[in-house]
């Protein structure tokens, strides 16, 4: 897809503005619609987006003996009291078990139950969907292009982060 089939609509010429305006707006708004995304990807689960990202993220990093709720927070990018009220729903719903470590047992660590890993299997096959259908069309190089400029951007963001703190 060329950059000018990625023009704006007309009626949307606001969004037209410059750096560094125009660029977190047009940002702001790929947000919103991110969120719409990830919502159409939990809906068919009965998920919150937020506990999915508990659930994919327990089964990517392949904690079959858990994970620290410490760096499940750090990885889901959630505050100690929102992962807490995440693995909260998780565990009542049997999703996910909390185990104490063996080397530490005042430390508890979070893993998938075996409900849990067929759900976030199932969740992923559909996030998968969902996104794909976003890109369809939309040649391989055009994607990497895209996702070399984000990752620069993310960078840039969390190093602003870090310095803000």
């Amino acid at each position: 897809m060329s950059s000018s089939e990625l023009s704006l609509p007309v009626e949307a010429s606001y969004l037209d503005d410059p750096p560094p305006r125009g660029l977190f707006t047009r940002l702001a708004r790929v947000a919103l619609h991110l969120a719409r995304l990830q919502q159409e990807s939990v809906d068919p689960i009965a998920l919150r987006f937020s506990d999915y990202t508990v659930l994919a993220t327990l089964m990517k990093e392949q904690a079959g003996e858990g994970l620290p709720v410490s760096r499940l927070a750090e990885l889901v990018l959630r505050p100690m009291g929102s992962i807490t009220q995440i693995v909260d729903r998780l565990t009542r719903d049997g999703l996910v078990d909390r185990r104490l470590d063996p080397q530490d047992r005042r430390m508890v660590r979070i893993a998938l139950s075996a409900e849990g890993e067929a759900l976030a299997r199932r969740g992923a096959a559909i996030y998968d969907e969902v996104h794909a259908r976003v890109l369809e069309g939309v040649a391989a190089e055009e994607v990497e292009r895209i996702d070399a400029a984000i990752r620069g951007l993310l960078e840039l963001l969390e190093r602003d982060q870090e310095t803000a703190s």
